[in-house]
């Protein structure tokens, strides 16, 4: 019962880092709410006795991919980031209707799976959290959808250079970036 009552204390911190990451306007700021958020998912891997999931999750996202988001913030705006007025302001209520009507569906998917209202939670056996269970799921049953990631990744981060080396180049010139006249 504390493992269950801890699980749902982590996960509040968790949420709550996320929404931390999405509305702090400044970007180091976000990126620092984003480390408390992958050591929260890492803990909540350590409670579900998936020992290599959150060892990974440390090593690979919390460590390697945290350092490559500053240094992309860095080399991107070197005077620092604060996000300014959206101009498309109904795509974010678009975007936070859509979060609401998913956080929903979440919580009744758990909820409803824990009362017997709804259809119970998979639990995929003996090798759930093991280096094996890892491997034979990566590996065959989310090849493709991992590959397809790291190739979206690797596009965004293409995109993310050319765009910041024509902003650098822009202000080098005097002329300020689209959200900052």
């Amino acid at each position: 019962m504390i493992e269950a009552g801890a699980l749902f204390l982590l996960g509040a911190v968790v949420v709550g880092s996320a929404l931390g990451v999405v509305i702090v306007p400044n970007a180091v700021y976000s990126v620092l709410f984003l480390i408390v958020n992958l050591l929260g998912l890492a803990v909540c891997f350590l409670l579900l006795n998936a020992v290599f999931l959150a060892a990974a999750q440390v090593l690979i996202y919390a460590g390697a991919i945290i350092v490559l988001f500053l240094f992309a913030i860095t080399l991107l705006s070197p005077g620092g980031e604060h996000i300014s007025a959206d101009p498309r302001r109904w795509q974010r209520n678009v975007g936070i209707v859509i979060s609401v009507v998913l956080g929903l569906l979440l919580l009744f998917l758990l909820f409803g799976s824990i009362t017997g209202l709804g259809t119970p939670l998979p639990n995929s056996g003996a090798t759930s959290g093991t280096v094996e269970g890892f491997g034979r799921a990566l590996f065959q049953r989310f090849l493709f959808p991992f590959e397809i990631t790291s190739f979206v990744l690797l596009v965004a981060l293409i995109g993310a250079v050319i765009y910041g080396s024509n902003t650098l180049d822009d202000i080098r010139r005097g002329r300020l970036p689209r959200g900052e006249q």
